[in-house]
């Protein structure tokens, strides 16, 4: 994985509380240090030690919060950075040491035994609805990463959007996998008597892992979490999982390189091409869209216009709650601060799935009592964009003569980029495009098939349905005028007449306009009776097969 060369800062600071301990004899896995940088410095630290935070404090000045793990020690002291260390906020915490503890009152965060548990009792009471899924069987400390799998058909996924949500890959940053729990049961407690949960279950194939980095926030034992260094920030192994992924814009490399969390969690991704996903975070209260590895300026995201949208419609929901709640907004991570390997840009550029990273809480980790006050203040938001995977255009692309689903590619022509475009998920063929609102030239291609341009008319907050089939190579309707064949009425209500002078009618087949075949009747006369009275208004094609060949001609229906 490419990563710059340490460099020397001159920093040069006249107003910030300077504790220059050495960090060399520090007893701790990580510590976290701030200091005052310009944009340039931040920038080139941020390629080397995992920046954690970033506030604006002056035109070019700003105040700089880093994770520096134990490995990493002496090479931040070769830098000579001024720097404060930062004591962790002191927070109350709670542990529930069993499901019915937990769910009694949603106050305590759980312990590990307690949220295997309570995974394993979520699908133990809801079979119809739950299946734990593991992601990765064993941690190099002997920890599991699950995901809660819900849907009203657990069997298939069907022509369904797929939504992942995850939390505490910092394993420091607790917040998120208390919510991520009380989100699975809420879904599951509430699908038989809500109509919004009920439509997502059905409509949804949604995924939760709660803990993607077990190791981390259960540090010092699996009994207790708290903020760093009881809990930590990276992975057993001292790696921060939201810095090393594949990066953005280079190649994978080798698979053995990565950590075993990221490798699991690549190959769930793959393995179920989801249409959005989100991975949630604490240390600020805020939505970060792709990308991370640049800013908007270096490179675009085609879908910025959207994630803004999407980003305000969460925030904004979460501030009917609360209006002191998510105050920092949404910004384009590169224009927070660039960081490179980070898992929404991993997901967004390689494997095509809109992710976003959410900032739920201004602390890593809030004392137990205030947990329910984040639930009730983020549970809209939650479930809204769930619901945002059915919005845009979707549809099922397949072959007009067989119907069999195609693996295709779905395009915006002038909008899509190398990586911005979607496909096919077989063996449905069906397709999700979330998608800003507006009007839109797509087309639809297949390999061995004559691709189609359709013009859509989307709306960003509800669903257009546009399924479509492709037409084989060398397998083509062809129109051919010809006064031997006359069509009448044309065009006509549903009752149509074909008549063929002194040649003989054999068949008569109807093919919409994508080529499949609606009907076909053996005839053998001069003239032939059609219904066509059950079909949609549209333009379709009458093949007729006389004794001296075979004529196509145009019908409208009105």
């Amino acid at each position: 994985m490419k990563r710059l060369l340490l460099f020397l800062v001159a920093v040069a600071v006249s107003s910030m509380s300077i504790a220059q301990e050495s960090l060399l004899h520090n007893p701790n896995p990580e510590v976290y240090v701030e200091t005052n940088l310009s944009k340039s410095q931040l920038q080139q630290l941020a390629m080397n030690f995992s920046v954690d935070k970033v506030t604006k404090i002056g035109p070019n000045e700003f105040q700089v919060r880093i994770c520096v793990g134990e490995r990493e020690y002496a090479s931040f002291m070769d830098l000579h950075i001024p720097y404060s260390i930062v004591q962790t906020p002191k927070a109350n915490v709670s542990m529930a040491n069993s499901y019915s503890q937990l769910v009694s009152s949603w106050n305590r965060y759980p312990t590990y035994g307690t949220y295997m548990a309570a995974m394993d009792t979520f699908q133990s009471q809801f079979p119809q609805l739950c299946q734990i899924d593991t992601v990765l069987a064993e941690t190099p400390n002997h920890h599991k990463i699950l995901a809660a799998h819900i849907s009203n058909d657990l069997s298939q996924r069907g022509n369904k959007p797929a939504l992942w949500y995850s939390s505490t890959m910092h394993g420091d940053e607790t917040v998120g996998f208390y919510l991520m729990l009380h989100l699975i049961h809420y879904l599951l407690n509430n699908y038989a008597t809500n109509e919004q949960v009920r439509n997502l279950v059905d409509n949804v194939d949604i995924w939760i892992t709660p803990l993607e980095n077990p190791n981390g926030t259960s540090h010092s034992g699996d009994n207790t979490l708290s903020g760093s260094p009881v809990s930590t920030r990276y992975n057993a192994k001292g790696v921060d999982l939201n810095r090393y992924y594949p990066e953005a814009g280079e190649p994978v490399g080798n698979i053995n390189n990565y950590e075993p969390e990221i490798v699991a969690m690549m190959n769930f991704g793959e393995a179920h091409q989801f249409t959005m996903s989100s991975n949630f975070h604490g240390g600020s209260e805020l939505v970060n869209y792709p990308w991370d590895t640049w800013e908007t300026n270096e490179r675009y995201n085609p879908d910025g216009i959207w994630w803004e949208h999407v980003g305000n419609r969460f925030v904004d929901t979460c501030q009917d709650y609360n209006d002191d709640y998510m105050t920092d907004g949404v910004i384009e991570g590169g224009d927070w601060y660039v960081i490179t390997g980070s898992r929404q840009d991993y997901f967004n550029y390689f494997q095509r799935c809109r992710e976003v990273t959410m900032e739920i809480s201004g602390s890593k980790v809030v004392s137990s009592s205030r947990l329910p006050n984040y639930w009730n203040n983020i549970r809209a938001s939650l479930l809204n964009y769930i619901e945002e995977c059915l919005h845009g255009f979707r549809g099922i692309v397949t072959d007009s003569v067989t119907g069999e689903p195609l693996d295709a590619t779905i395009r915006i022509n002038n909008f899509d980029d190398d990586i911005s475009y979607v496909t096919t998920i077989m063996p449905v063929g069906n397709y999700h495009r979330p998608i800003q609102s507006g009007t839109y030239s797509v087309t639809y291609s297949a390999t061995g098939y004559n691709a189609k341009t359709i013009q859509l008319d989307v709306n960003e907050t509800q669903s257009l349905v546009q399924d479509v089939q492709l037409v084989p190579v060398g397998y083509g309707i062809e129109e051919v005028q010809t006064p031997q064949v006359a069509l009448y009425p044309n065009p006509t209500d549903g009752h149509f007449t074909v008549e063929c002078g002194n040649d003989y009618i054999t068949s008569v087949a109807i093919y919409d306009v994508c080529g499949k075949l609606l009907q076909e009747e053996m005839v053998n006369a001069t003239a032939a009776h059609m219904d066509l009275q059950t079909a949609p208004k549209g333009v379709y094609f009458i093949r007729v097969q006389t004794d001296n060949g075979t004529i196509t001609k145009k019908m409208v229906k009105e």
